[in-house]
This record gives structure tokens, sequence and C-alpha cells, in this order.
């Protein structure tokens, strides 16, 4: 008996050491297959990740593709990348988009302005004999920010009752007749820049009329189309001026440089064109036609990128966005 309990008990102990074995080896095969079930997922995952972050950046490079060739155009189609179909989209970024404060001015309020106060000892101040005319405004120094004061908003370039009693100066904090001629009764020597953006409801001759004393230019788009230069009493140009339908860039310089009368009227006949101040660098590139947003999803990731370029579609930043 006792040797067949022992015989018992040996066997019952082999059976326990079998069990506890297969246990240990059914928890690491059980272990394995959830580890390499894991595995395959996250392989999945990253190999999903991978296809919607190609994707999303294949929409994105498509609609920037389209902004090249349609500026104006912010709605691009679906693009689909093997199974995977990304959405691009325009996204106006808060305060990305929006002009400087100095630009933003009512419309039809008129001329911006730079005021620029000349020393009487400047070389091209009070000469004798009178100068001629010069092409351009812009070869002297006239118009540089060493000599400019202040700017302001005109409504109208008509100034004064007549053309030989305008002194913007006189009076003013920057007046300084102190140390001119003490014969001299008003502040002489200075000059203005004004910059309109002039909307034409048509193609067409606007007529025009430029009086001046001392020096003037009229300028469109950058070219000058009315040269009134030189010091000379009151001269009057007036005539037709061709403006496109739209904007038009319409820039007026002046200059009084001797000590007699100084005066300037300008004005358009058609009441029709709207003139709203344009200071320097208003319309030029505001880095904001061409954030894009791209999102791209499948069943087991999402990825969005942003790109944010200049309106030349250049100098673009990539970001990732959270989906």
């Amino acid at each position: 008996m006792i040797k067949i309990w022992q015989k018992n008990k040996q066997g019952s102990a082999a059976l326990i050491s079998s069990i506890v074995v297969a246990a240990v080896v059914l928890s690491i095969v059980l272990s394995l297959m959830l580890i390499v079930m894991d595995s395959r997922s996250g392989v999945q995952s990253f190999a999903d990740s991978l296809q919607s972050f190609y994707s999303a950046e294949s929409g994105v490079g498509e609609a920037l593709i389209q902004l090249r060739k349609q500026p104006d155009n912010f709605t691009f189609p679906e693009l689909s990348v093997g199974n995977v179909t990304s959405t691009s989209e325009f996204i106006n970024v808060s305060g990305a988009c929006e002009p400087p404060p100095e630009c933003v001015h009512p419309t039809g309020s008129g001329w911006w302005g730079e005021y620029f106060n000349y020393p009487a000892n400047h070389p091209d101040m009070e000469v004798d004999p009178l100068p001629g005319a010069t092409p351009l405004p812009t070869q002297h120094d006239w118009y540089d920010d060493t000599y400019k004061t202040h700017e302001q908003i005109d409504a109208s370039l008509i100034f004064g009752p007549n053309l030989d009693t305008w002194f913007p100066y006189d009076g003013t904090i920057w007046d300084d007749r102190t140390w001119q001629d003490p014969t001299w009764v008003h502040d002489y020597f200075f000059g203005m820049h004004w910059r309109a953006k002039v909307t034409a409801p048509s193609s067409g001759y606007y007529t025009f009329s430029l009086a001046s004393d001392d020096d003037s230019w009229l300028l469109v788009e950058g070219l000058v189309v009315v040269n009134n230069s030189g010091t000379h009493d009151a001269f009057t140009v007036s005539g037709p001026l061709y403006l496109k339908e739209g904007d038009n860039l319409v820039e007026l310089y002046f200059a009084e440089r001797h000590s007699t009368d100084s005066g300037l009227r300008f004005s358009f006949a058609n009441t029709n064109l709207i003139i709203t101040p344009w200071p320097e660098g208003c319309g030029e590139d505001y880095e904001c036609n061409s954030n894009i947003e791209s999102t791209a999803s499948t069943t087991k990731a999402t990825r969005k990128v942003r790109y944010a370029c200049n309106q030349e579609i250049e100098d673009c930043s990539w970001q990732e966005l959270v989906p």
C-alpha cells in the first residue's frame, strides 16, 4: 500500500508539474500572440500614418500648384493617393492676411501725404539763376527721411484760395524761420509726396489739372506722366490722363524752393473717380494667400499639415497640426 501511495504521489507531482509547465508555456504563447498582434497593429498604424501623411502632403502640393496658376482660386479638388483621399482648403489665419493698420483708410477719403521741410542752406534752395526742369523727383534728396516731418491724410490737393499763398509750415512746430533770413515772412523751402489708389469705373482718359509753384511731377503706376518741375511761377498743366478700370496708383510730388510765392492745385474733372489714401508698402505681399491645410485619413490614422507661403508661393513654412 505504501509503495502504491508513493507511486501515486509521484504521479500526481508529475501531473502538477506538467500542468504548471503547460500553463507557463501557454502564458508565453499567449503573450507572444498578443505581442505579435500588437506589433501587427502598430506596424499597420504606422503604415497608415505614413500613407495619410503622404496623401496630405500631396494635397497641399497640388493646392500650391493650383495657386501658382490661378492666384484667385481658393477652391481645391480632392486628391486620391492610393486608397486615401485628401482634402485641402485655404485657411484665413487670424491677423495673417490683414493689411497693416496704416494701409486701412476709408474708401474715397483722399491722399496719403509725406511732408518735408528743407533748411535754407540746402544747395537746391534759393538758387540763382532759377534752375529748370529735371526728369524725376527721386533724383533729388528732397524726399529722403532726413527732411521728413510727418505724414497726414489730405482730403483734396487744392490748397489755399490761390496759387501764391500756401505755406503749410507757418506757425507749426516745424516752423524754422527763426534761423532763416529775418526779412522772410514765411517758412519757405518744403516738399510733399502724395499717394492714392485711384479707382476708375472704366478704362479711358480722365481730364486733370495740375498747377504748381514751384516743382511738381505726376506719376501713374510709377511712371512720370507730367513733368512740371523747375523753380518757376505758378504754371498749369491740364489734359487727359489714361487710367485703367479698377485701381491705379497715382502719385504727386511737389517742392517749394524759392522765397516768393507758393501754391499747389491738383484735381480730376470726373467726380466718379474714387481716391483712397495708399501709403508706401500698401498692397505688397501680406503672406496670406497660400495658407493651405490638407487632411488625409485612413481607418487607423489621420494627418493634417499646413503650408504658409508668400504670394509668389515661395519661402514656404511647414507645420503639422493636431487633427
